[in-house]
Order: C-alpha cells, then sequence, then structure tokens
C-alpha cells in the first residue's frame, strides 16, 4: 500500500504505525513498579488517545519529509511497521535524583509522578514515550524488564540476539524536547532513506559556560547543502577552553540522548559481540554503555561501510532540551510546561489538562527566595508548610 492509495476514509480510522515500541526497565531499580505504574498506566490512559490519530499523522510525516517511490526504506506507514524499532531507555538508577526521589516516595526520576487529575499521574517517562507516539502498536508500548543489569545499551544488545535487527530510534527516559516528534521523526525518516547515512543525532545548542564540565559535545561541521550539521566526533564534558573552540556562532552542540543507528552499522556492531569482541564497554558491571555504542559505531563507519565518519552521521539541532536528572533541571522544565512547553506530543485536551495541572505545582512564592515545587495532594502553600519544605539544590520540595 502506498500513499496515494489511501483513502480518506482509512485515514480517519485509528490505525497504529508501529508494532515496534519498546522502554528497557531493570529489576534493580524499580523496573517491574515502573513497568505497572507508569508503561500500564500510559498504555490504559494516554495512548488509546495518541492512538486515535496516529496513522493519519505518520501520512502527514512520511510526505512532509518528501518520500519517493524509490529504493526507499520508508514509504508508507506499512514501512514503519515493519523496519525500525523504537527504544526508550529507562533502566537507569537515577543516582542524581536520589535524595529527591526519597523525599518524595518511593520513585526514581523517570516514575516520578505529578498528579494531573483525580485518575492520572504524569511522569517523566510519559514524554519520552510520546515522543514514540509513531511507533507504538496496537497493544501500546512493550516492555523489557532486566534481572541483570548490563549497562544503558545492555537491554538493546540482548534483544538484538534474539530479535531480527532493524533501523533504530532511542530516546532517553529522562529527557524531554521543545521541538515535537513530527519534526524530529521527519530528520529521522530522511536519514534512514539515506543509504549513506548511518548515525543521526539530535543536540541543542547551549553556550560553553553552560556545557563545560556538565555535558557532552558534538563536534560538528555545518554545510551550505543542509540545514542539518555533519558529525566530526564527540568531547565528553570538555573543559571550558575546549568548549569555546568547538562553538558554532557561539554556541556548542550539547548531545541529547535521541538518536539513530542503521540497520547495516547495528549488523555489524552485534556480528562482533556475538563473536566475543565489545568495544562499547563502559565497566565491569555496565558492559554496554549506549555513550560508547554510538561513538564506537561512528569511527567504525569507514571500515564497515566505506563511508567516512564525517559524511555517514548527521545532527538536527533543536531549539529546547532538557535533561531532567536532577531538581533544578526538574524545575525549569515544570516551569516550561507551566507556559505551555514539551506538550506537542499529546492530544490537545490532556497537554491542556497537563499545563494547568503544572501551573498549580511550580512556582516562585512571595515569602521565599527559591522557587517550589509540589507534590502534596493539596495545591494551598502557607508560611509553615514552605517553612517546613525540604530545600534540594535551590529548589523548595512540597509533599
Amino acid at each position: 500500500m502506498n500513499i496515494q492509495s489511501i483513502s480518506s476514509q482509512d485515514c480517519r480510522k485509528p490505525r497504529a504505525t508501529f508494532k515496534a515500541s519498546y522502554v528497557t526497565l531493570s529489576e534493580k531499580n524499580l523496573g517491574h513498579k515502573i513497568a505497572s505504574d507508569v508503561v500500564d498506566a500510559f498504555n490504559n490512559k494516554i495512548f488509546p488517545e495518541i492512538q486515535k490519530t496516529a496513522f493519519v499523522e505518520a501520512n502527514a510525516l512520511i510526505r512532509s519529509a518528501r518520500v519517493g517511490k524509490t529504493d526507499k526504506v520508508i514509504v508508507n506507514p506499512e514501512d514503519l511497521r515493519h523496519n525500525v524499532n523504537f527504544f526508550a531507555l529507562a533502566a537507569g538508577s537515577g543516582s542524581r535524583f536520589k535524595e529527591l526521589a526519597q523525599t518524595v516516595g518511593d520513585y526514581n526520576k523517570i516514575s516520578l509522578p505529578f498528579k494531573i487529575d483525580e485518575n492520572t499521574n504524569l511522569h517523566m517517562l510519559d514524554f519520552a514515550m510520546a515522543m514514540g507516539k509513531y511507533f507504538i502498536g496496537e497493544e501500546g508500548v512493550n516492555k523489557i524488564v532486566a534481572s541483570q543489569p548490563s549497562g544503558s545499551f545492555g537491554d538493546i544488545v540482548e534483544f538484538y540476539k534474539t530479535h531480527p535487527i532493524k533501523e533504530t530510534i532511542v530516546c532517553c527516559g529522562d529527557n524531554v524536547f521543545g521541538d515535537n516528534a513530527f519534526d524530529i521523526m521527519k530528520f529521522f525518516i530522511k536519514e534512514i532513506n539515506n543509504p549513506h547515512k548511518h548515525v543521526a543525532l539530535v543536540g541543542v545548542g547551549r553556550t560553553p559556560e553552560e556545557v563545560a564540565n556538565r555535558f557532552g559535545v558534538l563536534n560538528a561541521k555545518k554545510t551550505l547543502k543542509s540545514e542539518n550539521l555533519k558529525l566530526r566526533g564527540f568531547s565528553e564534558k570538555p573543559e571550558l577552553e575546549e568548549a569555546r573552540n568547538l562553538a558554532i556562532d557561539g554556541k556548542n552542540i550539547a548531545n541529547t540522548g535521541l538518536f539513530y543507528i542503521s540497520k547495516e552499522a547495528m549488523e555489524k556492531l552485534m556480528e562482533e559481540i556475538n563473536s566475543g569482541v565489545n568495544n562499547i564497554k563502559k565497566n565491569d558491571v555496565e558492559l554496554y554503555d549506549f555513550a560508547n555504542a554510538v561513538k564506537y559505531i561512528h569511527s567504525k563507519l569507514l571500515d564497515w561501510v566505506n563511508i567516512r565518519p564525517i559524511n555517514g552521521a548527521d545532527v538536527k539541532v533543536v531549539d529546547k532540551w532538557e535533561d531532567v536528572g536532577e531538581p533544578k533541571a526538574l524545575y525549569q522544565f515544570a516551569d516550561d510546561v507551566k507556559h505551555g512547553m514539551y506538550l506537542h506530543n499529546f492530544p490537545q485536551e490532556m497537554a491542556n489538562n497537563i499545563q494547568t495541572a503544572f501551573a498549580k505545582r511550580v512556582h516562585i512564592y512571595p515569602e521565599s527566595e527559591y522557587p517550589y515545587i509540589n507534590f502534596s495532594d493539596s495545591l494551598q502553600i502557607n508560611s509553615k508548610k514552605l517553612a517546613e519544605a525540604k530545600n534540594i539544590e535551590g529548589v523548595n520540595i512540597i509533599v
């Protein structure tokens, strides 16, 4: 079936575009609780609303990506269904978030709940799963709960040892993106359909002062032919001087947790791993690391597919992104949601309810120099309650 053969009546049917959306969890890090409280809740309460328009939007997405009838991997939604896997990584411990999580309850950062209404909580992981809205099948998001930790990329490696290798898109479960899924997935579809592209990343512009010693930075290059950048290499949390040297028009391109790896490149990596060679190890516990995997694949493109790394990897720069791994970042994110950001991927009515709920829960209280996030059932904040609030990294936490 091609785009031209889909009638307007067909487009109105609530059809899913993918059967290949997965969230990776760990038994050690509340995996079964998150599976129930977050993933199952998403499948039951948020996914049915997303599903109503997913097929229609997928057709518009593919048309917008200017997909032709040539030997492309993706020409219509059925190709998306068969050829691409989407993984949201949510198996980490959330160590930077530990103090806040223990204050609020038995959560880590991706399962931290914000009450939206009497029946619905929203979690950080919901944003990552909604980011993969075009990858959700008839029954929603699938769960992979690992019994043993093997690193951030470990569950994907284990998955591909027993499942067919496909085009792979990965999103970190604690990252949020201001650009909507439509625009980012259009970028990925173009990359998937280009036989010369094997790695694609999403970056965000930040000043050298912001990224120095904090974020991984992409060594990228502008081109005259594309709004996207070419990827030269990676710099892990550079010192300020190096960050300044890597800047483009005064900004560094910070590496976010959203990327694509081609089927061919993944096959080469899995061939090495299955033969007993592991070049993406982080340490003796984290045997497979996603950052190491992307760097290693990029470095091997010439050997594996006869394409220079700079020509085989592209970077899309988004306007707004947050790694919500610490209370300050959580407050900034929540305040942005209060003003309507990060909600592109939710149905409009749900997005409005989320914005209203966040507006009630984040505020600069007049009697305090610090902002607060309110996790309590009561939204009434008085001086006594504020005085008793726990202050974590300059954010008052009210529970």
